[in-house]
């Protein structure tokens, strides 16, 4: 006879913190639950799909530490509590981490708007006369 052996939590179960397994009938009512009172991403507005701890902590399954997420925004932030780095750029093109390079000194002569160096910007000082246009 053969004596099963206890699995061993991997992944997100194997957190001690975890008070709720995620795959328990508990954590599914749970997660419906938030998911039906918050529709929607609390970062983007998109329809949410995830349910987050927002504290980082999961052995909190308070309702004001669990909020609705779409997929992209909780991995990111997921990604970004554990390497404490962020990754992506804005819709302008920069690097969405404080801590990038492209945000640093480099820039400084650099405007953010348009990404090209300051001087290439005209401004009505630096028109010249209409006989030379």
């Amino acid at each position: 006879m053969r004596v099963k052996r206890p699995s061993r939590p991997s992944g997100r179960d194997a957190d001690t913190r975890r008070t709720i397994p995620l795959q328990s009938a508990r954590w599914q009512r749970l997660r419906a639950l938030v998911l039906a009172r918050q529709p929607l991403c609390r970062d983007c507005n998109e329809p949410a799909t995830d349910v987050d701890h927002d504290n980082g902590d999961p052995g909190d399954n308070s309702p004001q530490n669990l909020v609705a997420r779409c997929h992209s925004c909780h991995s990111r932030k997921t990604m970004m509590e554990r390497s404490g780095t962020v990754r992506g750029c804005d819709v302008e093109g920069w690097p969405t981490s404080p801590a990038s390079h492209w945000n640093g000194k480099s820039l400084a002569g650099l405007d953010r708007q348009t990404a090209a160096p300051s001087f290439f910007h005209r401004n009505e000082q630096d028109t010249p006369p209409d006989s030379i246009r």
